[in-house]
């Protein structure tokens, strides 16, 4: 029993999860939007949750962003942008490389949408892995 409660624990998590589609202006300045006419960059941003028992050190989290029919918005095809879960190939759409020190940690990851990909309306799913873990899901809506 005690095994299985350090197993838990020396898992990461996150919290402040939120994941927001916005319009870029040509300024570059963003600002939120649900229409998916206008949408050019969906911002992903979370805190990482301190963890003492973990080992510090590199980790690679990835971000997957699955439109309303569970296609994944990835940047590419191929196996460039797969990982491993669980025995399986997922695809993600983005990877971020991080040293984690076993203290929170505010990270925002930014997935731009090419001009030939098309967005639909409804509910997305976002979901962060950390190995064989999902460490956080959220959702947002475009019209």
């Amino acid at each position: 029993v005690l095994e299985e409660k350090v197993d838990e624990a020396s898992i990461l998590s996150t919290y402040n999860l939120r994941a927001q589609p916005v319009h870029v202006k040509g300024s570059g300045k963003e600002k939120p939007t649900d229409k998916i006419n206008r949408v050019k960059r969906i911002n992903v941003c979370f805190t990482l949750s301190e963890n003492t028992i973990l080992a510090s050190g590199k980790r690679t989290l990835y971000v997957r962003i699955a439109q309303p029919d569970k296609e994944i918005l990835i940047a590419g095809r191929g196996d460039t942008y797969t990982f491993e879960h669980q025995g399986e190939t997922l695809q993600y759409s983005v990877k971020k490389e991080l040293s984690y020190q076993n203290e929170a940690l505010d990270i925002c990851v930014k997935y731009n949408l090419r001009n030939t990909q098309e967005v639909q309306a409804g509910l997305y799913h976002v979901d962060i892995f950390d190995g064989d873990n999902n460490i956080g899901h959220t959702t947002f809506e475009l019209r």
